[in-house]
């Protein structure tokens, strides 16, 4: 079963709402979902998408009800009942700050005492960092997303945030001018790193072969540099 319509060379893909990795609202569905499509498409093969809350997208791919789920992490909780394809991108959580702080050459959080971090509710991170809000710590602020904490950041009510690489550089290039992007860089030392992955539900009988196929035109459009092109494209604000 590829998908819930006739024609057998249609993938329909369940997925959720998170500009600019996917979305129905933006350019090719979102970065994630373009390259979804252009590794399928390399293969023969084209992608619709259905948008659904992400709880219901997930357990209905995981019953069967469609040939993939985009996009999520490979961890523990989804390995029983689903194929993990090749990751699509990494994510580094890394701190972002000013170029005249004097940023620690950190191995551990606690050499992170002093700072203000600016941090974004409901996200992940590590179990660690939370710990480190909880018991105070570390003085961590927490705000509801990540252009309030670069605001705050370039105002200079926080010594660093916490962002992903990716999704730090966007913002800056969408909502600042070029002097202050001059003034902001980030630690290379990761908070955590995180791979995103296209899920493909056990239950189906077709999984692994689509798995492999994907898998396949995934390589392809990175090794002609499609996929950098892509990626070049996301930084710059263009989903």
């Amino acid at each position: 079963m590829l998908s819930t319509k006739a024609d057998n060379t249609t993938i329909l893909i369940a997925t959720g709402e998170y500009p600019p990795w996917t979305s129905q609202q933006i350019k090719k569905n979102g970065f994630v979902n373009h390259v979804i499509s252009e590794a399928f498409m390399r293969q023969g093969y084209k992608v619709d998408y259905i948008y659904l809350p992400w709880a219901r997208s997930y357990a209905d791919t995981e019953s069967g009800k469609y040939a993939a789920l985009s996009y999520w992490a490979c961890t523990e909780k989804v390995q029983p009942t689903f194929y993990c394809s090749d990751y699509m991108h990494k994510e580094a959580y890394v701190f972002f700050h000013e170029k005249t702080l004097p940023f620690p050459n950190w191995e551990t959080l606690s050499d992170l005492t002093g700072l203000r971090i600016g941090a974004t509710r409901s996200y992940t991170y590590t179990k660690e960092f939370w710990n480190a809000y909880e018991d105070r710590s570390l003085n961590i602020i927490i705000n509801n997303d990540d252009n309030i904490n670069f605001n705050m950041l370039v105002r200079g009510r926080l010594d660093t945030i916490v962002v992903s690489t990716i999704t730090g550089l966007m913002i800056l290039n969408k909502q600042f001018p070029p002097k202050v992007i001059q003034n902001i860089t980030f630690n290379s030392h990761p908070l955590v790193e995180n791979t995103a992955h296209l899920l493909f539900p056990k239950k189906n009988k077709s999984s692994l072969d689509l798995l492999k196929i994907f898998n396949a035109g995934l390589a392809k459009i990175k090794q002609d540099d499609t996929y950098d092109k892509y990626m070049d494209d996301l930084i710059m604000g263009g989903y």
